[in-house]
């Protein structure tokens, strides 16, 4: 019981990193080099997709946690 515990708690803290490190980071960089770069646009998109599945991710876990 307690490495299924340890396991859940690895996966919210994963995407948690996820969600600020990378996506947040993506997204922020395409905003500041959206002058600069010719796929600004590109990065944006690609920050909004993996901070939805952080979100997605991050969601499932904390559902589940809280309905054991």
């Amino acid at each position: 019981m307690d490495e299924n515990k340890g396991y859940r708690r690895f996966k919210i803290i994963f995407h948690s990193f996820i969600l600020i490190a990378v996506a947040i980071g993506v997204i922020i960089a395409s905003f500041t080099g959206w002058s600069e770069m010719d796929r600004a646009l590109l990065y944006l998109i690609l920050g909004i997709v993996i901070a939805a599945e952080s979100i997605f991710g991050l969601y499932k876990n904390l559902r589940h946690r809280s309905a054991q």
